[in-house]
């Protein structure tokens, strides 16, 4: 039975060269589809060969040292004929997900085992023996492997089908590339902190960050993960908070490890968002004095004529891993979506929300998207993160209609949580540069990243649900003459509203909720700010560092419990209530 298995894998392998299968499964066997374009194809040259594979295009859209991607008029050129090209290792048409966004299958195949199956097992069944080049543990919670397999491109889809009809996994998907969407960085202005109504906005229709600033600045503690197109490393208004990034797009950190290439300015804006220095010379962040962690997942390309981030989802799981298991990042802010759903990132997110911080969980933010469509998109769509739209400065969510006039919309529905300001922003850009007029939920995300990092600032003992029910439940209630919030089933921190989630971020009332929220245990933590910690009930405190001159009162209305080491350095105070 085995060698009839392994032989008809083969004969699968000879029948399909030329087919390309329009979908594959995601976990739970949903069918995810795309639209093949038959008019972009996606190349792989030979690599002393690739100045004769441009010559066969007329439209190149994207020239990259690894591949070729290249509009082609299907009546001149045939994809069976480029498959044949001898300057051609292989070549196969993008897809089209149902949002736009293009993609394109690798060499690898991501695969989750059943419990009590094997990888090697699974590989079998399929008769994939043969044509497996490497097997990888990725994920080693989620027992994710990477299969690369040495089979023409336009079988990667069909190979993760009939991987999935064994029965014996959870999900069996590509390793795609991906053009995401454009990130719409259309330049701000800071009535997002302070409204005095600019624009012709509503005064006091903002996050009430200066209200906040009179309780914390942040704490050089807590740590934003920008995951990005990269940050500019030289940036006089961000350098000083930048700690060690990560390039994943090339594996590196150190160094200019979660700097961007030329040209690429969407993470620099977003990072001066969250957390520029309060130094005088520019702008200032929502956590001005938080840390921002670069990591690169993305670079711009232009392709259609239109600009794009090439990413891929290797890219993807690399740097959110990066960013809550290697440096442990507090909060992940991510400017960007869109695309199929892929189950590796959604494993990696929940792994970043069950094992970050040390198990307290990280915050994992999420712009919703700029499609003006009524569901938020992926993976904002996700119940483990926060969703973030878009809302004017006259406190409308971003629209067609709404009083700034900008052709775009914030996405908005079922899955969004909450909204923040998301047009003409101003922040930092490439060459020690501002500019006043950044937009997008691209940019309202970081200023919820920064929100919650003011939050962990002042009490750096929240799980990530508490922090999430933090912000969610103090948001403002903006337009009520426009919007009507209500009692909504799936939403249980407070009313809610289709188009503004819970409303607008509001970071005063949520860092004075944190400040005053209650816990059980308070360890393994280093104060190095006045922090006090005010327990339900008893309050166990263990492995805790008072320093740098701080103040710690720890407040309970039964008993205190001081376990393992505990240490007051000098100039620093102890205080229990």
């Amino acid at each position: 039975m085995k060698k009839v298995i392994i032989a008809f894998g083969i004969l699968f392998f000879c029948l399909s060269v030329f087919a390309q299968s329009d979908f594959f499964y995601g976990t739970g066997g949903k069918r995810i589809h795309f639209k093949i374009r038959k008019d972009l194809v996606f190349v792989k040259a030979k690599q002393d060969a690739k100045e004769n594979v441009l010559s066969l295009f007329k439209n190149i859209e994207i020239n990259n040292p690894e591949f070729i991607i290249a509009t082609i008029d299907t009546a001149q050129i045939q994809l069976k004929n480029l498959q044949r090209n001898q300057d051609i290792n292989d070549v196969t048409y993008m897809l089209e997900y149902s949002d736009g966004v293009l993609q394109a299958p690798t060499e690898g195949v991501f695969v989750k085992c059943r419990e009590g199956q094997t990888i090697d097992r699974v590989i079998s069944k399929v008769g994939l023996q043969k044509v497996v080049k490497s097997i990888r543990l990725i994920n080693s919670k989620q027992q994710i492997f990477r299969a690369e397999l040495n089979v023409s491109l336009n079988d990667i889809m069909d190979v993760a089908i009939r991987l999935y009809e064994t029965g014996l996994v959870e999900f069996a998907e590509p390793d795609f590339m991906r053009l995401l969407h454009p990130a719409n960085p259309y330049f701000p202005n800071q009535w997002g902190l302070k409204n005095t109504g600019q624009y012709g906005g509503i005064a006091g229709c903002d996050i009430k960050a200066e209200s906040a600033w009179g309780i914390t600045k942040g704490d050089g503690n807590i740590k934003i993960a920008v995951i990005d197109e990269g940050v500019e490393l030289t940036h006089p208004d961000l350098s000083g908070n930048l700690l060690t990034g990560f390039d994943a797009t090339t594996g590196s950190s150190g160094g200019s490890g979660g700097g961007p290439q030329a040209g690429d300015y969407h993470g620099t804006c977003c990072a001066g968002i969250a957390a520029a220095i309060d130094n005088s010379i520019g702008i200032i962040g929502v956590a001005p004095n938080c840390k921002i962690i670069p990591v690169r997942i993305a670079y711009i390309i232009y392709i259609e004529g239109k600009r794009r981030w090439l990413t891929s989802d290797s890219w993807i799981k690399s740097g959110i891993e990066y960013a809550w298991s290697t440096v442990n990042a507090d909060v992940l802010s991510n400017s960007w979506g869109g695309g199929a759903p892929s189950s590796t990132t959604t494993s990696e997110i929940q792994n970043a929300v069950t094992y970050g911080r040390d198990g307290k969980g990280s915050l994992v933010v999420f712009a919703a998207g700029n499609e003006n469509l009524g569901a938020v998109a992926y993976p904002a769509s996700l119940s483990t993160v926060i969703a973030v739209g878009a809302i004017s400065q006259c406190g409308e969510r971003k629209s067609l209609s709404s009083c700034d006039g900008e052709e775009w919309g914030s996405n908005y529905g079922t899955n969004l949580d909450i909204v923040a300001p998301g047009v003409k922003i101003y922040t930092t850009t490439l060459n020690g540069n501002y500019i006043s007029d950044f937009n997008g939920t691209s940019a309202a995300c970081p200023h919820v990243a920064g929100v919650a990092a003011l939050v962990l600032s002042v009490n750096p003992n929240l799980t990530v649900q508490q922090v999430r029910n933090i912000i969610e439940s103090t948001a403002q209630k903006v337009r009520p003459d426009l919007y009507t919030y209500s009692t909504t089933s799936g939403h249980p921190n407070g009313t809610w509203n289709n188009q503004m989630g819970y409303g607008l971020v509001d970071a005063y009332a949520a860092v004075q909720a944190a400040a005053s929220s209650c816990v059980d245990n308070f360890t393994n933590q280093t104060v190095s700010t006045n922090t006090t910690v005010v327990g339900c009930d008893d309050l166990t405190v263990q492995n805790v560092t008072v320093t740098n001159n701080a103040q710690l009162k720890l407040e309970a209305p039964g008993e205190v419990t001081i376990n393992g080491l505990f240490e007051v350095q000098s100039g620093s105070v102890l205080e229990i209530k």
